[in-house]
Formats: structure tokens, C-alpha cells, sequence
């Protein structure tokens, strides 16, 4: 629900509880589906029923099929992931500075703060601990975007716009890196596309998708750290 001062409230209900033998049934069902595909994005919190461990355990099989996979979560789910790293490493993780920091045992606040004053580099340092990702794109809000991989760094930082709902803005970002990415762009470009689609998406209402054009004309200036 998004007021006309900008407010937005968000009404999250759990899913239903799953027995083991749906649990079992779905991770097999994306399993085989993987197969068909080139990444598998687990997102979001886990319903009732499933383990904290589901998504390092479903990173495993994936990599298993020869699928890439991209986590976007937090809290438990993300603590036990991050204590199975490097064996169950995703290939792309996409956390916020409070999420960074719960993932490498670092003050999350902190590293929003050093953020907003510009260094970026205490963020890069964070990011490093986490051994075996390929890809950590580190959302920071109003301070853009960071991409760091195993031996680059870059910042990207957006164009103002008027925000209408931050709803679906990182989901937009992340569909956006994969969408640059799956044509084959380099790293930096993958961090631009990812920063243009997510804000472009926040400039919209609700949940909306942003098209292609409207992620296009976003201005997304960035620097090798």
C-alpha cells in the first residue's frame, strides 16, 4: 500500500507449512527444471515446514546440474549459508549493508555508514570474506550499488529520480543483472543494468515492472575501485 506522502506498507503473511514429503517433491521438481535453465534465483524468506539450511543445501544440488545459482535472502537462511561457504557458494548474492554484514560478521550499520561517506572500500574489504562467491552485488540504497568479484571492485551510483515505491526494486536489480549477464556483458555492465532496472522500478508504483525503455533511460555512472 503506497500513500500519497510516499509512505508504503507492506502486508507479508507466512506461506503455508510444508510436510518433508512436499519439501522433497518441490527440490526435486527444481532440479530437474534446472536443467532447461541457466541460473536458478532463490529468493526470499523460506515458508513454514522448510529448514534454514534449504537454501545452501539447494545451492549444492543446483551446481550439481550444471545450473548457476543467485541467492537473495536474509536473517537464518543467510547465516547458514554463509557458514557452508565456500562448498555451498552461490554464484551471485545480492545483499544489503545489513545483510553483508550478518553474512561476514561485520556491523552492518557500520558498513552503511562508511557508505554514505564514501568509502566504498571498507564495503569491498567485507565483501572479500565471503570465499567462493563469484559475484557479490551489495545494494546501498541511496549510495547505488556495489559489484565485487574475486580481483575488481565497482561503484554505481544513479541518477536522482522521485521514488513512488521501493516495492520489487531489488528484485528488478537482481532480474537485471541476470538479464545482462545471460547476454554475455561484462561485469561492470551487469552492475549498470542492475542499478538502472532497480531504480528505474522504485520510480514506479507498487510492484511494477519497469520496461526495457524505462530502465534504459536511467543514468548509472560508474567507477573501478
Amino acid at each position: 500500500l503506497t500513500e500519497p506522502d510516499g509512505t508504503t506498507t507492506k502486508i507479508n503473511e507466512p506461506g503455508a507449512h510444508l510436510s518433508a514429503d512436499e519439501l522433497a517433491a518441490i527440490e526435486q521438481a527444481v532440479v530437474t527444471k534446472a536443467h532447461e535453465a541457466t541460473w536458478v534465483v532463490l529468493s526470499g524468506s523460506l515458508p513454514p515446514g522448510a529448514p534454514a539450511t534449504w537454501y545452501a543445501t539447494m545451492t549444492e544440488r543446483l551446481h550439481e546440474a550444471g545450473v548457476k545459482v543467485a541467492v537473495d535472502t536474509s536473517d537464518e537462511p543467510l547465516h547458514e549459508l554463509a557458514t557452508r561457504l565456500p562448498e555451498a557458494a552461490p554464484d551471485l548474492i545480492k545483499p544489503n549493508s545489513v545483510e553483508l554484514g550478518q553474512l561476514c560478521g561485520a556491523d552492518g550499520k557500520a558498513l552503511e555508514t562508511a557508505a554514505d561517506h564514501g568509502d566504498f572500500n571498507t564495503v569491498v574489504s567485507a565483501a572479500r570474506r565471503l570465499h567462493g562467491i563469484e559475484n557479490v552485488l551489495v545494494t546501498l540504497g541511496g549510495a547505488g550499488a556495489l559489484l565485487v568479484t574475486e580481483h575488481d571492485a565497482w561503484h554505481a551510483r544513479f541518477e536522482p529520480v522521485e521514488v513512488r515505491s521501493t516495492v520489487g526494486a531489488g528484485d528488478s536489480s537482481l532480474a537485471g543483472f541476470l538479464l545482462a549477464h545471460a547476454r554475455g556483458d561484462q561485469p561492470e555492465t551487469c552492475l549498470r543494468t542492475a542499478v538502472a532496472w532497480g531504480t528505474a522500478a522504485a520510480a514506479l508504483p507498487g510492484s511494477t515492472m519497469p520496461t526495457p525503455a524505462q530502465a534504459d533511460a536511467i543514468g548509472v555512472s560508474l567507477v573501478h575501485l
